[in-house]
């Protein structure tokens, strides 16, 4: 533990700067991903309205996924990052003080292009801060810190939630923490103010466009990439998203108690993340991602048709860890078989697909739980038929890892293991 430690002070001041910012930007982000369903609802909406919300962000996303990556090679890290922060910042405070549909699918669209730009230029920006020797620790700290965040944001902001509920209606308390976390996002640009302005090397470097990467002679590579995130992203937004839902409406959980659910299934994400460059080390990269994502689908089918609160719990919580263990271990697989030139046009591909998949199947996710109530069964409520269908397009996701990628199984691990 303590070698390990001691990987983790050698990352660079630069990346030190990006992960500090980038913990505060996820605290408001967590805020917003913990209570937005619930605010939806607040001001008078159902599920089905609750996912086109959702699925506006998607579209932010979506439309800034190539245009992110060009800014990320013409403008560097300090200006891209910190660019990310206000509009995100700023998405966030008028999603919260909105009340019409119209208005709240705007700035959950613009809040959506804030994290598409700040997902893109984060993959490069780690890669080129750092070298083999420390890269898979600078992965492993940026999820953790995200699992950091997203462990305190739910718990923070379903207690102040609660507290203000105290004192006004549901609908202003919800508004109220949401603009606390806006203030939160906004001040990471003091930590990204640090940020190199241009890239670490003084090499000149040429970049390659968007239109090269996908002839049809690179075919190959983008298709066998954007694949396996496209399935991920079509089964998550049926269900992931609307787990908030699922324990308020299924189990009677209250905003504070939800927030510490939230919050311990992302803690254990963390402590779990200590195990990633051992896993990398001793699997390799592929056969690391594939056993990671096969251990979670059990738990979904616990989560769909339990009515035990407790076993709902733990099965959340495991395959919360489990499922989103393999993002650091995937993302810096992608990096490392890609060409450096390359990178933030690849990582914008990937990022587009799960992303296109995501805002897919969130607008069908809440008509689907709202219209499949009893399908399954006498007294099954409409949150297990959404997350059967997950499991599958799970499987079948990991079925094309394994198809694409089994012959670089040895990548990424140790010769001494």
């Amino acid at each position: 533990m303590l070698a390990y430690l001691f990987r983790f002070a050698a990352i660079p001041r630069a990346a030190r700067a990006f992960l500090a910012g980038g913990l505060l930007l996820e605290l408001g982000h967590a805020f917003l991903w913990t209570l937005q369903n619930l605010y939806v609802r607040s001001v008078g909406y159902g599920e089905a309205q609750a996912g086109i919300v959702l699925s506006a962000q998607t579209v932010g996303i979506l439309l800034a996924t190539f245009p992110s990556a060009w800014m990320y090679d013409r403008f560097g890290p300090r200006r891209s990052l910190t660019l990310a922060c206000c509009l995100a910042a700023f998405g966030m405070t008028g999603l919260a003080l909105s009340t019409s549909l119209p208005w709240m699918l705007g700035f959950a669209a613009l809040n959506g292009a804030a994290f598409c730009l700040h997902m893109v230029v984060a993959a490069p920006f780690v890669m080129s801060v750092s070298d083999p020797t420390t890269r898979t620790q600078l992965f492993s700290a940026e999820f953790a810190t995200r699992n950091v965040a997203m462990t305190i944001g739910p718990l923070v902001g379903g207690y102040v939630a609660g507290t203000f509920e105290a004192s006004f209606v549901e609908s202003a308390s919800l508004r109220y923490t949401l603009l606390l976390g806006a203030a939160l996002m906004l001040s990471g640009t003091l930590f990204y103010r640090r940020v190199p302005p241009a890239f670490p090397s003084d090499q000149p470097r040429r970049r390659r466009s968007l239109f090269e990467i996908l002839h049809r002679d690179n075919r190959h590579m983008w298709l066998r990439l954007s694949i396996p995130n496209l399935l991920v992203g079509l089964g998550a937004g049926l269900s992931i998203p609307f787990i908030n839902l699922y324990f308020t409406d299924r189990f009677d959980v209250q905003k504070a108690h939800l927030g510490l659910l939230m919050a311990a299934a992302s803690a254990t994400m963390t402590v779990g993340v200590l195990a990633t460059p051992w896993a990398i080390a001793r699997m390799g990269f592929v056969r690391a991602t594939i056993l990671t994502e096969v251990l979670s689908l059990p738990f979904f089918v616990v989560m769909a048709w339990t009515t035990s609160f407790p076993l709902a719990v733990g099965a959340m919580i495991l395959r919360s860890a489990l499922m989103n263990l393999s993002h650091p271990i995937w993302r810096n697989f992608v990096m490392e078989i890609t060409p450096e030139s390359w990178r933030a046009s690849v990582n914008s591909m990937a990022t587009l697909a799960w992303n296109a998949g995501w805002g897919i199947s969130t607008i069908f996710g809440g008509a689907l739980i709202e219209s499949t109530t009893g399908l399954l069964g006498d007294g099954v409520d409409g949150y297990a038929f959404p997350m059967i269908v997950t499991m599958a397009l799970y499987v079948a996701a990991i079925t094309t890892e394994g198809i694409f990628f089994w012959a670089e199984r040895q990548r990424g691990r140790s010769p001494s293991i």
